[in-house]
């Protein structure tokens, strides 16, 4: 009997709800009857609700006509759906010219605000009349979405094609400023100066102070956001500026990256200027059109000036801005349209204009403009494709998977293709799917409803996962630097209590444990617990120290995924070695001398070491020595009675 399996309330509530979260916590204890981390009320899922060897998280056995992992199927290899790769093709003979190119990041763009997004339509307002223009002679990609919901983590990537939390080299974290990007990224900058181009940024906001942006620029201008200035206008100058810098290099083959900050929060009016109204979204369309009307001009006076006519013109956004769609006016926080669907437009002179359809990405940017450039990138590695096919050859690519991610205030990680789109919790391990020909605005939870489209994207996402995310990277990886910091080790720890005994049919082999000599009754023990894996392990177990006095069990400790819930077991790899803290608090009524106990749920104890607990699926570490304890009363003795007192 399956209960309660609306997975759309289900995320609602852990997503926005402590207190019905940590309800959902407490009947799924209640109903977990094998006791392998999993109940079958609320959407758990659990198809086998007395076999702890079925469950949803486990790993399903090809083609053995057994549903390990409660998926509605047995698992087949041949209906592993094909990830189609982007075509790549090399650049005409007729356009292998000396370009020049221009790179417009225009800050906070929602595609859907635009004069050429269906705005006019929408709501009548003519918000970017000059992009509009510029998009009837360009290849304007009609579904691009960036790679983050932020500025911090969105421009990095779309300079260097690479996603900022999983895939750039940072620094340490600085208060109130993004952590510095080191040296060994590369930016287009430095890919396009290696093939002969003078490079120029202009820029206008204080993140891009010492933010590390500046290898490969011949010239880096942030005057314009020396300082932060939430309010400052800066649209007109950065124009100004943009013209003065090309109007002195027009000789050369440059590249020019601009950024206009004016689009994002706050708002402001512009006295003079085309007003919507005074509400936040009203303030925003405004903003969009002033910051419109200087790009225009830029590129009205760039055709004027020698050498327009061979510049390469590129314009996109970092992210867009939610307007209670979702529950929230802001960015950052979410994977939703609105936060990621951004215009992305190429100008290439003499490349026949168009609507270009299915899935592209900003972090598309640097391999397009590198072959455009003629730069070599033999031995580099973008994330996003060349989109050459479709600029210069009219050749769309409907089978694509995009993605994207934020960590604020959560991890999560989106994958998009033409059909759907898959938002994954990775610590509360909740998918949202949403179907986007049907439900563009993402409000109708699908995910397990749409089987084919659930299979589909999350085999696609689980492929980008373990690929980027969970790269062994400890220089360029912010989750294996920042996350998995003191969990993932990268060398053979040191440990103070040995032990010999191994998990999931020798997968995972237990290397020992650290704990005080004594623990304190009444009080937490903190453990640290080390594994060796193997092999992958077969599923994702969730593991626990617990407390026995002989065969007896006394107390059971916090349920933990490692990490923070972004590093299950399944994540897991050969050769890994892992750190795990555990908690169990420690009874006040207790004997002088306890034993320690690791506990995988949902797998078994096998090879070496002492099976324990109904499951088997726990192992004796050790013991320790209590400090403080009191034996609960003999059963049936007597109470004294006080003097004076009738019976």
């Amino acid at each position: 009997l399956r209960v309660g399996a609306d997975v759309h309330t289900k995320f609602v509530a852990t997503a926005h709800s402590p207190p019905l979260s940590s309800l959902i916590d407490l009947v799924r204890r209640a109903n977990d009857f094998d006791d392998d981390g999993f109940g079958s009320l609320l959407g758990e899922g659990d198809c086998a609700p007395f076999d702890s060897a079925i469950r949803p998280g486990i790993r399903d056995i090809p083609d053995n006509g057994i549903d390990e992992n409660c998926d509605g199927r047995d698992f087949s290899l041949s209906r592993l759906p094909a990830i189609k790769e982007g075509e790549r093709v090399e650049v005409p003979e007729e356009f292998d010219k000396p370009w020049n190119i221009l790179l417009l990041t225009i800050d906070t763009v929602r595609y859907d605000h635009t004069s050429f997004g269906g705005y006019i339509e929408k709501r009548k307002r003519d918000t970017t009349p000059h992009l509009a223009t510029l998009v009837e002679r360009s290849i304007s990609f009609e579904d691009a979405h960036a790679p983050s919901a932020g500025t911090m983590a969105s421009v990095p990537a779309i300079l260097t094609s690479r996603f900022f939390h999983s895939g750039i080299a940072l620094g340490p974290d600085r208060r109130g400023m993004p952590p510095v990007m080191k040296d060994s990224n590369q930016l287009i900058s430095e890919i396009l100066k290696s093939a002969g181009y003078y490079t120029g940024a202009i820029l206008s906001h204080y993140y891009f102070n010492d933010w590390g942006m500046q290898q490969g620029f011949d010239t880096y201008d942030n005057e314009l956001g020396k300082h932060n200035e939430p309010f400052k206008v800066t649209s007109h100058s950065l124009t100004d500026r943009a013209l003065e810098w090309i109007g002195r290099n027009h000789k050369r083959k440059w590249f020019l990256w601009v950024h206009y900050i004016d689009p994002h929060g706050r708002y402001v009016a512009h006295p003079g200027e085309v007003s919507y109204g005074s509400s936040e979204e009203d303030l925003y369309d405004g903003e969009l059109h002033y910051a419109d009307k200087h790009v225009g001009r830029l590129l009205d006076e760039l055709a004027k000036i020698p050498g327009g006519e061979r510049t390469i013109v590129v314009i996109t956004s970092d992210h867009g801005d939610g307007f209670n769609e979702h529950g929230f006016i802001n960015h950052g926080m979410a994977l939703y349209r609105e936060l990621l669907h951004v215009p992305l437009i190429f100008y290439v002179p003499g490349a026949n204009p168009r609507t270009a359809k299915g899935p592209v990405s900003p972090l598309d940017v640097v391999p397009t403009l590198a072959q455009l450039g003629g730069a070599d990138t033999a031995g580099m590695s973008f994330e996003g494709r060349s989109l050459l096919a479709q600029i210069l050859y009219g050749k769309d690519d409907m089978e694509r998977v995009v993605f994207a991610e934020t960590n604020y205030p959560k991890p999560l990680r989106a994958a998009i293709s033409a059909h759907y789109k898959l938002i994954y919790d990775l610590k509360s391990n909740v998918y949202q799917l949403y179907d986007r020909r049907v439900d563009p605005w993402e409000k109708r939870n699908v995910w397990k409803k749409d089987r084919p489209g659930s299979d589909k994207m999350k085999a696609a996402l689980e492929d980008w996962l373990e690929r980027v995310y969970y790269a062994r990277d400890f220089e360029a990886n912010q989750v294996t630097r920042g996350q998995l910091a003191g969990v993932l080790l990268d060398e053979a720890p040191k440990v103070e209590h040995q032990v010999s005994a191994s998990f999931d049919d020798q997968r995972i082999r237990v290397l020992g444990y650290d704990a005080p000599d004594k623990a304190k009754a009444g009080k937490n023990l903190e453990v640290v617990v080390y594994f060796q894996v193997a092999r992958p392990p077969s599923g994702r177990f969730k593991l626990t120290v617990n407390l026995w006095d002989g065969d007896q069990f006394v107390a059971r400790g916090r349920v933990v995924t490692p990490a923070g819930g972004v590093f299950p077991t399944s994540r897991w790899r050969a050769g890994d070695r892992i750190r795990v803290p555990l908690t169990v608090r420690v009874p006040r009524q207790i004997g002088d001398q306890i034993s320690l106990a690791v506990r995988l749920a949902g797998t078994r104890v096998d090879g070496q070491g002492a099976a324990i607990g109904k499951s088997g699926d726990g192992v004796i570490l050790g013991t320790l020595a209590i400090e403080g304890g009191a034996l609960p009363p003999t059963p049936g003795k007597p109470r004294k009675r006080r003097p004076g007192k009738k019976k």
